[in-house]
């Protein structure tokens, strides 16, 4: 039996120009019959769009079709399929949660930037049928896995952020502890999101667009106006400073949480995530001397706030312990700032695929062959606010972006 070989998806050797990997696995307009073939350039170093117009009629048909297409590749194209002839696509099963892709076991023989460029390129491509929201990727029926031998989760378009300034020189994973507002805008729900993003973004970038993005699920609120936008961000001795446009003063257009829980969705998935940042400071078009939706003092620097957090139903104690042991900061609720003179010092679809054949309760596989088988430094008064940061004086690394 051939050994495999398992990827490092966390570094990669060389730099890899703009992966076009913007919109998500998402819904296409009803009357639209135009997708998207994602391809390489002619260097092999990033994405290459191609529109196309499928004549497909039945899932199975679209499947086929465009997973052939993206092996397909003009004499005279200046792109290249991301499909090496050594890996052969083996088919597809619908899952509850995710449909899942096989290819060969010479999947594992691929180097690391055709290894990312395929899988990003197969999962915005058939994310665009309808009714596909996540793909998991399979060799020879078993679920692929990364360096450290764990099983790659699903994904789906928006698994993979880059930089829209000039591309990446490393590749990496993050699982992101986001926070947004519960059905009633009170309390913050936790939400975990694994994404592979460029070395060249800041996480705190990343954490934002995708509180932008919004919840995986329905009963959670926006935690910021959709207009709103990011300016700025820099992170100097554990303070975080973002820059927002005007608009992130104006609450989300449908429902609107409170103005605490939506501050703090920001600052404790920021805080949880990132592990060099121990506070925020917000700033609208560069100033502090602002009132948040009119009601919070934005000259403060905020702290992560466990207050707020209520206890989801499906989080195990497991999870609850694992965060407790990585160190948390305890939160002493609404008296999470510093002060502000402190502050100033620390901060610097084609139509819709109609099914002809119905499918049995076991998923069945078309292929090929036709089967697949509290925080340090700060100093609290009594109080209990926090009065100042220990060693503010001392000199850091100014991370900007």
């Amino acid at each position: 039996m051939k050994k495999k070989r398992i990827f490092s998806f966390c570094t990669l050797s060389v730099v890899i120009a703009a992966l076009l990997l913007l919109g998500g696995c998402g819904k296409k307009d009803e009357d639209s019959t135009s997708y998207t073939i994602y391809y390489k350039n002619s260097s092999g170093t990033s994405l290459y769009e191609v529109n196309y117009s499928p004549a497909a009629e039945t899932f199975d048909e679209m499947m086929t079709e465009l997973m052939a297409q993206m092996s397909t590749v003009p004499e005279d194209a200046v792109y290249t399929s991301v499909l090496p002839e050594t890996v052969s696509y083996q088919g597809y099963e619908r899952g509850i949660d995710a449909l899942r892709i096989d290819f060969s076991s010479e999947y594992y023989e691929m180097d690391n930037i055709t290894e990312v460029l395929l899988r990003a390129a197969v999962v915005k491509t058939i994310c665009q049928i309808p009714g596909v929201t996540k793909i998991i990727l399979t060799v020879d029926a078993e679920q692929l896995v990364d360096a450290n031998g764990e099983l790659v989760a699903a994904m789906d378009a928006e698994s993979f952020i880059d930089t829209k300034n000039g591309g990446i020189n490393s590749y990496q994973t993050a699982s992101l502890v986001l926070y947004f507002p519960n059905e009633d805008g009170t309390k913050l729900l936790k939400e975990v999101r694994n994404v592979d993003y460029s070395s060249n973004m800041v996480l705190v970038r990343v954490i934002l667009e995708q509180l932008m993005a919004g919840s995986d699920y329905a009963n959670r609120m926006a935690v910021m106006n959709a207009s709103a936008e990011i300016l700025d961000i820099t992170t100097k001795d554990g303070i975080c400073t973002i820059s927002f446009s005007e608009e992130f003063n104006q609450p989300p257009t449908e429902k609107t949480p409170s103005a605490e829980a939506a501050l703090y969705a920001i600052v404790n998935s920021i805080c949880e995530t990132a592990d060099d940042v121990e506070g925020v400071k917000i700033t609208i078009d560069g100033s502090s001397n602002v009132k948040f939706w009119d009601e919070i003092d934005l000259s403060e620097v905020f702290l992560l706030n466990e207050s707020l957090i209520e206890v989801d139903s499906l989080e195990s104690e497991t999870e609850e312990a694992a965060a407790q042991a990585e160190g948390e900061p305890e939160s002493t609720g609404s008296d999470t700032a510093l002060s502000s003179s402190d502050a100033e010092e620390a901060s610097g679809n084609a139509a819709d695929i109609s099914e002809t054949e119905e499918e049995p309760e076991d998923a069945v596989v078309a292929g090929a062959d036709g089967s697949l088988a509290g925080v340090d430094g700060y100093a609290a008064d009594e109080d209990g606010t926090v009065a100042g940061v220990t060693g503010a004086d001392t000199a850091g690394e100014t991370q900007t972006e």
